[in-house]
């Protein structure tokens, strides 16, 4: 037999290994090759504007299990520290695959966890998006601003977050968030997603 499951490396195999560091270097290489890519592609700019800016709206609204269902089953969603981090080298805030986004999202409804108890309000401003055509879909850079309301307090973070979108109904692949105040230390950071 060949190709089916039988074939598929096992957890702690070198070729599941093997994959695991093949994704880190497309993580980080999508990551360091922002700043040097061409103008944006008009076209799948404006594909990619109202996939970021629902996704925005689902995250401010609470619909978590609607926002996780809008991800790849090979999903990843990064938050480095730096602009120029390795997911493979370097620390991270998160690095998460679909079943720990599944985990995240099933926090958030969790009464007990004081991190998000009670939870944060957010407001999402998306813009700047653009767009590039990739191997299944599209890759796209847009920037943010998120005001996080909580216990009486507001908290605003900026930053710019890439997202790599497959299939024609561009589902979330890879998410990375770049926040440059992850550096100087932000407040409960558990609303980013």
């Amino acid at each position: 037999m060949t190709g089916g499951a039988a074939d598929a490396p096992g957890p702690g195999s070198a070729g599941a290994q093997a994959a695991v560091l093949a994704r880190y270097d497309e993580l980080a290489s999508l990551l360091g090759g922002m700043d040097d890519r061409p103008g944006a592609d008009p076209g799948l700019t404006a594909e990619a504007a109202p996939v970021l800016l629902h996704e925005a709206r689902l995250l401010d609204a609470g619909r978590f299990e609607d926002w996780l269902a809008g991800w790849t089953s090979d999903a990843v969603l990064w938050l480095p520290l730096s602009a120029r981090a390795h997911p493979g080298t370097d620390q991270s805030l998160l690095l998460d695959d679909r079943r720990r986004l599944a985990e995240r999202v099933d926090w958030r409804r969790e009464p007990s966890a004081w991190g998000q108890n009670p939870p944060s309000r957010t407001t999402r401003v998306v813009g700047s998006i653009e767009a590039w055509a990739a191997a299944d879909g599209l890759v796209a850079r847009s920037s943010f601003l998120i005001d996080e309301y909580r216990h009486g307090r507001h908290q605003a973070l900026a930053g710019y977050q890439i997202h790599e979108l497959v299939g024609d109904d561009l589902r979330r692949r890879t998410k990375i968030l770049v926040v440059p105040a992850l550096g100087t230390g932000v407040r409960n950071p558990s609303f980013l997603l």
